[in-house]
């Protein structure tokens, strides 16, 4: 009687079982190929990109440092509400412009004017000591305004943080409350305290979508950039839909997203509309007109991560 060839060794036998047969090892063969035709279109064409990586570290930074601001400030939230056209390096109360982080792109004067990055007016400050946390490395603009890069490629959701500028210039919300309602409804902006929309002051108020599903920072697209604040339409129904300030898409498509319970994404835009600026440089937020842009499906993404109806 012929033996069964097996593949094993007879010095280390494997306690019931001594080998494996030609079939066995034909068989796994079989099914590592079969994963490669499964798989090598998927991979076709990808590569890692270091920079993305490098971006979603310093968000990962940036929304640890904010968490713990609000650990430090009885669970309020650092204000963002900058004056998005007003320079910061020659204002003279420079206090009222506080914030979670000053200075506009949209200025010459800060534009690229490191040193507001580790002032004491912005409120992060005293958790970040390295400017380039708040600059992505894929983020090579180049500001007509300074023929340089800019300093920052990060922005806040518009309906995250609380008011300092807009009480001392309009009076309204009270000092520290949570911030107005903005660009939310995405076809007028409203100074009003309150309204439709959910806006948050404290750590404590994501109560709807969550803190798991409420963006707080993302990078913008550096054409579009001005203050630290990203006006995001909260209204996203089939032909109506809009875009105020432009999220970045300097990712192959993609921008990186951080959450208010301190988790850290990479999303990939599906519509190219949304990373495309149709309007003058650093031109984003208030001052400008709206931007239709029907059925636009990125917009129900944002809509649905940006605030919620009270």
């Amino acid at each position: 009687m012929k033996a069964t060839r097996r593949f094993g060794s007879p010095k280390n036998p494997i306690p019931g079982h001594d080998g494996f047969t030609v079939v066995e090892l034909l068989a796994v063969m079989v099914m590592i190929a079969i994963l490669a035709i499964v798989l090598l279109p998927a991979l076709a064409g990808t590569k890692s990109d270091p920079r993305a990586f490098q971006c979603l570290n310093n968000e990962r930074q940036l929304i640890l440092a904010w968490q713990m601001y609000a650990a430090d400030n009885n669970d309020m939230l650092p204000a963002n509400d900058f004056p998005y056209l007003t320079a910061y390096r020659t204002f003279a109360n420079k206090s009222e412009m506080r914030n979670w982080v000053v200075g506009t792109m949209a200025s010459p004067l800060d534009a690229n004017w490191l040193p507001e990055l580790t002032d004491s007016n912005t409120l992060l400050s005293p958790y970040l000591h390295d400017p380039k946390v708040y600059h992505c490395p894929a983020d090579n603009y180049i500001n007509p305004l300074t023929h340089g890069l800019n300093i920052r490629s990060y922005s806040m959701n518009s309906a995250v943080g609380t008011t300092r500028w807009t009480f001392y210039n309009y009076g309204s919300p009270p000092l520290g409350a949570a911030v107005d309602q903005g660009w939310l409804s995405g076809v007028s902006y409203s100074l009003a305290a309150t309204g439709p929309w959910l806006t948050y002051g404290k750590l404590s108020s994501f109560t709807r979508p969550g803190p798991a599903n409420t963006f707080v920072i993302m990078d913008e697209n550096p054409y579009s950039i001005n203050d630290g604040c990203l006006f995001v339409s909260a209204v996203a129904t089939p032909g109506n839909t809009y875009i105020i300030d432009y999220p970045s898409g300097l990712h192959g498509a993609a921008g990186v997203i951080s959450f208010a319970d301190g988790h850290v994404i990479i999303h990939k835009w599906l519509d190219s509309r949304t990373y495309t600026p149709t309007i003058q440089p650093q031109g984003g937020g208030p001052g400008i007109p709206f931007h239709p842009m029907p059925d636009d499906v990125d917009n129900f993404y944002l809509a649905s991560i940006t605030s919620a109806l009270r």
